[in-house]
């Protein structure tokens, strides 16, 4: 073999490396860019609900323990902000979030509903019979203050997400569908390790 057949062997087995390496590395280098480059990202890493931040810790008063149960920590938790009249709109916010909960399948043991009354009180006889897994938070109660201070301006029907660190970090508006909501948290169960 002359040198010329030896360089021009040598110079194709390098032509085909290059090529085989473009065919492998090439759509991640093109994926890599337009992700990160944020020229396109997939439309499932949308979030429904808003985003607070920074998150908003709860007060240590509430994060330490409520009725000698700890309300706010240890677990994620779905805050419902309605009256205690509950009329219909409410009856539905909490059939969905119900629903919800339930939907997580396994997870469900790592999320709690709690419903902040508002004004006047919550019929318990209601709330024992459709919704025995809800812990309430009466108007009377002085933790309910601490919540609405730290959550600041709400409209009824609102839907917050504490986490397990007891750190308000999402809120969903009034007449956003249960299905919305069931995505981010559980996207979030995914992703955390705590609660």
């Amino acid at each position: 073999m002359t040198d010329e057949q030896f360089i021009r062997q040598r110079n194709r087995g390098r032509l085909q490396l290059v090529l085989l390496a473009a065919i492998f590395l090439g759509p991640l280098l093109v994926a890599f860019v337009l992700y990160y480059g944020d020229i396109w990202a997939p439309e499932g890493q949308a979030i429904n609900g808003q985003l607070i931040s920074p998150a908003r810790p709860l007060p240590a008063a509430l994060t330490q323990a409520v009725a000698g149960d700890s309300m706010f920590t240890d677990h994620w938790t779905v805050l419902v902000m309605h009256s205690g009249r509950c009329a219909e709109p409410c009856q539905k916010t909490l059939y969905e979030t119900r629903q919800l909960r339930r939907a997580l399948g396994v997870e469900m043991d790592r999320v709690e509903r709690v419903w902040l009354v508002t004004d006047g009180q919550a019929d318990e006889q209601f709330v024992a019979n459709e919704h025995p897994d809800l812990k309430l938070l009466p108007a009377t109660a002085g933790e309910q203050a601490l919540v609405i201070e730290t959550v600041g301006n709400f409209e009824a029907g609102e839907v917050f997400l504490i986490d397990p660190l007891g750190n308000l970090m999402m809120r969903f508006p009034p007449g956003l569908g249960m299905r919305a909501i069931h995505t981010d948290i559980k996207r979030l169960l995914k992703l955390s390790r705590i609660g």
